[in-house]
């Protein structure tokens, strides 16, 4: 590529990061317009078009950015964000893992070329080709505790609980994080809503019956609005509904959405992005035992289990919902009977008492991730309050994860590190 190809593509790219699309669209074009075959440049062009809501337009220029070079991992993972096509879809989340191992076959892989395959390959449903690779390259990583992380949630993956909560643990850094920051919480309440109205609203268009869930739902009940220490906004999804149309094929082909790598039509959990806000989608399924939703269908993931209920539509913080009815119910067999007394350092995933068929290493990993995100954030305690939550695991060599209540070090072999 010519060398002023190069300043030309990085002046492009540093107008579009700097949200300047229409600069940057023009920058582009007339970089094709002199190189109609620059592939970067297509790449380039076809983000700015996303930004720009032309969805069609963008698909095809990815489209024409890996017809020219197939090695085009980016595009390829781009065909993949906006294609309403499963098999497309598919077909290029596992291009674009296969592109990313053969370059790391082919040399000494840096740890973010290692951190970029990894992903690729859980998300192609390829877990296994991640581990061994991420123990063929243990030592290309400066920091070892990153790489207990990568090893920890390929793991989990899989439905390894055990070793995923041993090696998280070894990812915990072994000192505190920066204090926190005095600024705005990262979750903001009232953009928070914006989300749960815009995503209610879209799935209602589908033919969905979306529900408030977990701290939405007890936020709502208790206050009229979205509980302000939350972390995201919680949606349920009753099953068989619509026809039976699956919410993933929904979010897949709508414009508004862009569907992780990693989702499957059928599956239980989808977590999105939308407008800078986190959303979790939780399907319900009615079996005899009662309605139950959770993260994955592996056995001893995380899952709630409630007594079967119906919805209803209720006036919450001025805004109309289905909810779960009835509320009370529902809201005390997630949180306990002291569900209207607010408790900042409840974590559902780890204490609810409607967890059902979970394995503890399954709550342990979950946990320690959440310990590790507080530590790094300087959140001591928080990842106390989280540590005081870790199940009691019986022990089974230096290989078992042994977490006592009330201790803040569980019992493991960190000699890893």
């Amino acid at each position: 590529m010519p060398e002023f190809h190069d300043r030309d593509i990085a002046r492009a790219d540093a107008l579009f990061r700097r949200g300047e699309t229409d600069a940057a669209c023009s920058e582009f074009e007339s970089i094709l317009g002199i190189d109609p075959c620059n592939v970067v440049a297509l790449h380039g062009l076809g983000l700015c078009l996303h930004a720009r809501g032309e969805r069609d337009c963008a698909l095809s220029t990815f489209r024409q950015a890996v017809s020219l070079d197939p090695s085009a991992w980016t595009s390829w993972q781009s065909i993949a964000d906006l294609t309403p096509n499963e098999a497309e879809r598919r077909c290029a989340i596992d291009q674009a893992a296969d592109i990313l191992l053969s370059l790391c076959q082919a040399g000494i892989p840096s740890s973010r070329r290692i951190r970029q395959t990894v992903r690729a390959l859980v998300c192609a449903s390829r877990s296994q080709q991640a581990l061994q690779l991420l123990h063929e390259h243990f030592c290309n990583f400066d920091d070892p505790a990153l790489a207990h992380m990568l090893i920890a949630g390929t793991h989990y993956s899989l439905g390894q609980f055990e070793a995923a909560a041993q090696h998280h643990y070894l990812a915990l850094p072994q000192a505190p994080g920066a204090p926190r920051s005095s600024g705005n919480s990262a979750f903001e309440p009232e953009r928070a809503m914006n989300v749960l109205l815009k995503l209610c609203s879209l799935l209602e268009t589908g033919g969905f019956r979306p529900f408030p869930v977990a701290g939405t739902l007890l936020g709502l009940v208790r206050s009229g609005g979205l509980l302000p220490h939350d972390r995201d906004v919680d949606i349920g999804l009753m099953r068989g509904e619509n026809g039976g149309k699956d919410p993933v094929d929904f979010i897949r082909a709508h414009p508004a959405l862009l569907l992780p790598h990693s989702a499957r039509p059928g599956d239980r959990y989808v977590g999105l992005a939308v407008d800078g806000i986190a959303a979790d989608i939780f399907v319900f399924d009615r079996t005899p035992a009662g309605t139950v939703c959770g993260f994955s269908h592996l056995s001893g993931d995380i899952q709630w289990r409630h007594t079967s209920f119906l919805l209803r539509k209720e006036r919450l913080g001025g805004y109309t919902f289905h909810i779960p009815d009835p509320a009370e119910t529902y809201l005390a067999e997630f949180y306990g009977p002291d569900w209207r007394v607010p408790d900042l350092g409840f974590a559902s995933g780890l204490s609810s008492p409607a967890l059902a068929g979970t394995s503890l290493h399954a709550i342990a990993y979950l946990a320690l991730a959440r310990v590790r995100n507080c530590q790094l954030a300087g959140n001591p305690e928080k990842a106390e309050a989280l540590l005081q939550q870790l199940p009691q695991l019986g022990a089974a060599g230096a290989r078992s994860v042994t977490c006592t209540i009330g201790q803040t070090t569980p019992a493991i072999n960190r000699q890893a590190r």
